[in-house]
C-alpha cells in the first residue's frame, strides 16, 4: 500500500511516454495481476486494468459505482463540472452538451469554420522554418472552440485572454494539489475564476442586449432554451471549452508523431485525401458527404486514441461491496479503471505496441465493428462517455485532409 498518507500516488503519477503502460503499471501487474488494491490519491484504491471489469465499473455509473475526482480537483474544475457532478444534474447538462454537439458536427456552417481556421493556420506557418506543432494546434482548437461557443473571433484580444488564461488553468489540472502562493495549482484556480468572470461578462451583455439567438452559438442556445443559473451556464461553456480544447490538440499533435515515424501510413493518408480532393473543384470546401469517405481518417484517429492514450483513467468509487471474477471491491474504496492498460493488452490485440491504423479495417464507417470497439475505450463508456467524441473526428479528419496534402 505504499508510504503513508502519500501511499503509491507519486509512482503512480510518474511521467512516462504515452504509447506505454509505464513502469508502475508494468511492474505491478507482472506482480499481483491485472487487478490490485493500492493506496493512491489519499484513498484505499482498486487499479483495473482488466477490460472487462473496466466495462462493468462504467456501464454500472451511480448502481454499483459512481464517479469520485479528489477534492482537489473541485476547485479546479467547479462544483458543476461534467466531471464531478452526478444523477439529474449530470444529465441535464450533459444533454444540453450532446444536443448542441449533434446539431453542429454536420452543419455547413460549422464544417465551413473549421476548414478556413485549418487553411488560415497552415498560411501562417508559410514562411516559418520550424513550427511547435502542439502549440499551434492549442491555438487552432480553442480559437475554434471560442467562435463556435462563444461567437469571439481569433483575431480579437479577448481570444487571446482565454487562450493565456486556458494554459494556465492546464498546467495546474495535471499539477500536485498544493495550494500555495505561485504554484501551478494555485495559479490554476485562479485562472479558472478569471475564465468563469470572463464568460459571466458576455451573458450579462448577451441579456443586456437581448441578443437572443441573434448569434446563433452554443451560449445562445442554453441562454434561450435552458432554465440555469449563470454558475451552471459558465460551468458547462468551460467544459465545452476544456473538451475541445486539450484533448483534442493531445490528439492531433500525436497523430502528426505517429504519421512522422510510419511513411506508409502517411502514403495511404494522402491516396484518400487526393481522391476526395479529384472529384472537387479548385478551392471548393469540403463537405459532410466528403467526411464520411475518410473511412481510413478514421482509422488513423482510433488507431493514435489507442496508442497515444490521452486519458489514460478515470476516477470511480464502489457503492456498495462488489464481487466481480473472484476479487471483492468493498464499499467505499476508490477504483481506478486504467485505458492505457486495456490498449496495450497483447490477449485484445495483435502486436499492440505496433501503430496499426489496418487493424480497424473492418470497421464499418460510423458505426464502427462492434469487436474491435469494445476493445477500445478512448473515448470512455456509459453514461459518461464523452460527448464530444464526433465533433472532435471532424476536425480533425478536416485539418489532415489539408496538412498531408500541403505538407
Amino acid at each position: 500500500m505504499g508510504w503513508p498518507l502519500f501511499g503509491e500516488t507519486l509512482g503512480f503519477l510518474k511521467p512516462h511516454s504515452s504509447n506505454s503502460m509505464g513502469s508502475f503499471l508494468q511492474e505491478h501487474c507482472s506482480r499481483y495481476g491485472r487487478v490490485f488494491k493500492s493506496h493512491l490519491f489519499g484513498s484505499p484504491t482498486i487499479v483495473s486494468c482488466d477490460h472487462e471489469l473496466n466495462i462493468v465499473v462504467l456501464q454500472n455509473e451511480e448502481k454499483l459505482f459512481k464517479v469520485s475526482y479528489p477534492k482537489a480537483m473541485h476547485g479546479i474544475l467547479g462544483k458543476f463540472s461534467l466531471l464531478i457532478v452526478s444523477g439529474d444534474v449530470h444529465k441535464k447538462l450533459r444533454n444540453i452538451g450532446v444536443s448542441f454537439i449533434t446539431s453542429s458536427k454536420s452543419n455547413p456552417e460549422f464544417l465551413d469554420c473549421v476548414e478556413k481556421m485549418t487553411i488560415s493556420m497552415m498560411n501562417s506557418w508559410k514562411n516559418c522554418k520550424e513550427i511547435g506543432f502542439y502549440k499551434e494546434v492549442k491555438k487552432f482548437t480553442l480559437n475554434l472552440m471560442v467562435k463556435h461557443l462563444l461567437s469571439i473571433e481569433p483575431e480579437e484580444p479577448l481570444a487571446f485572454k482565454i487562450l493565456e488564461d486556458f494554459l494556465t488553468y492546464m498546467k495546474g489540472f495535471v499539477s500536485l494539489p498544493v495550494y500555495l502562493p505561485g504554484t501551478p495549482y494555485a495559479s490554476a484556480v485562479k485562472a479558472r475564476a478569471r475564465l468563469s468572470a470572463t464568460v459571466r461578462e458576455i451573458i450579462k451583455e448577451r441579456r443586456k442586449e437581448q441578443l437572443g439567438l441573434v448569434k446563433g452559438d452554443f451560449l445562445d442556445a442554453i441562454l434561450s432554451k435552458e432554465n440555469l443559473s449563470d454558475e451552471k451556464t459558465v460551468s458547462i461553456v468551460l467544459d465545452m471549452l476544456l473538451a475541445g480544447y486539450e484533448t483534442t490538440a493531445t490528439l492531433m499533435a500525436l497523430i502528426v508523431y505517429f504519421l512522422s515515424l510510419y511513411p506508409n501510413v502517411l502514403e495511404h493518408l494522402k491516396q484518400e485525401h487526393n481522391a476526395i480532393r479529384k472529384n472537387k473543384e479548385n478551392g471548393e470546401s469540403l463537405n459532410w458527404e466528403d467526411y464520411q469517405k475518410m473511412e481510413f481518417t478514421c482509422n488513423v484517429i482510433y488507431e493514435s486514441l489507442r496508442c497515444g492514450n490521452v486519458v489514460k483513467f478515470v476516477h470511480r468509487v464502489a457503492l456498495q461491496d462488489v464481487k466481480f471474477k473472484g476479487y471483492f471491491i468493498p464499499s467505499g474504496w476508490k477504483i481506478l479503471p486504467v485505458l492505457t492498460a486495456v490498449h496495450f493488452d497483447p490477449s485484445l490485440h495483435e502486436n499492440p505496441m505496433e501503430f496499426n491504423p489496418w487493424r480497424w479495417t473492418s470497421a464499418i464507417w460510423m458505426t464502427q465493428d462492434k469487436a474491435t470497439s469494445k476493445k477500445v475505450m478512448p473515448f470512455g463508456g456509459g453514461p459518461r462517455l464523452c460527448p464530444g467524441a464526433d465533433l472532435a473526428k471532424v476536425e480533425i479528419a478536416f485539418f489532415l485532409h489539408h496538412l498531408v496534402l500541403n505538407y
